[in-house]
């Protein structure tokens, strides 16, 4: 969650910044949902983000209304949104960026290499950590297909050795610090944005890390979470009533630097 100045200041970007980390996937996941399959992104230093928003403006029209882009659909013309978000919600630097675009024609095509995130080798990925996959539902929940965000397989492999390594180590006088280890990781992992398929990976997980732990261990451990929590969908993407605006988040960003850069000083809020 993102540490703002109340109330947040009026910004003129058309780029607005989601809330959380959480609703910035939430943001991409139903953005591609409503056809904006096409991609491409990339990080940049958060005080270079106004000059890439204006060039995909000037290019791809990314600013226009929404009757503006009913138009454009009708007459077989992409659109493009660009979707940005702080990697590091403390420092608000650097910003991830995504440009998404619906089917169509135009200068998009011509100008950029754009992936598909319905292909397997062209998902929508959010660094190492997530990717956007369209997920079949299990039977009891109807069999159909969805989008929703998962954990990449590299990423997973890496929490499962570790899971691996928490829940089996006992013994000796630091076992109370190991045990703190695989705390520790429940707790991070619990922290994950709850979607569909990074829940299914989540218990996925905590099951793993239970067998190990009753493998090797004589008597059971009662710290296993007995829920996760969802993405709650009710919560809006924005922060209200004033949304941030990618100009803020800059400006933000650069007085935090400069406070942060001050002799004796210990507080790096605007």
């Amino acid at each position: 969650m993102l540490i703002l100045p109340t109330p947040i200041p009026a910004g003129n970007s058309p780029i607005r910044i989601p809330r959380s980390k959480a609703a910035a996937m939430r943001l991409l996941l139903e953005t591609v949902q409503r056809g904006s399959r096409y991609w491409t992104g990339g990080v940049l230093p958060t005080e270079k983000a106004l000059r890439l928003a204006e060039k995909f403006a000037e290019r791809y029209a990314i600013d226009v209304s929404a009757a503006t882009r009913s138009r454009h659909k009708a007459r077989g013309i992409s659109n493009a949104t660009l979707i940005c978000y702080p990697e590091n919600e403390n420092t608000f630097t650097p910003l991830r960026w995504w440009l998404l675009v619906t089917p169509g024609t135009g200068k998009v095509w011509e100008e950029e290499s754009l992936l598909d995130t319905g292909q397997r080798r062209e998902r929508l990925t959010w660094g190492e950590q997530y990717v956007l996959v369209y997920l079949q539902h299990e039977r009891k929940q109807g069999s159909g297909r969805h989008w929703t965000w998962c954990i990449q397989d590299a990423h997973y492999a890496d929490l499962e050795a570790a899971m691996r390594q928490h829940a089996s180590a006992h013994g000796g006088k630091d076992r109370q610090e190991r045990q703190d280890g695989l705390e520790r990781l429940i707790a991070a992992i619990r922290r994950m944005p709850g979607f569909h398929g990074i829940r299914r990976q989540q218990w996925a997980l905590f099951t793993l890390a239970e067998n190990c732990w009753d493998r090797t261990h004589k008597t059971p451990w009662d710290g296993w979470p007995q829920k996760i929590p969802y993405v709650d969908k009710r919560q809006p993407v924005y922060h209200r009533p004033e949304p941030l605006r990618l100009d803020v988040l800059v400006r933000i960003q650069a007085r935090r630097i400069q406070a942060s850069a001050l002799p004796g000083s210990f507080s790096i809020l605007p």
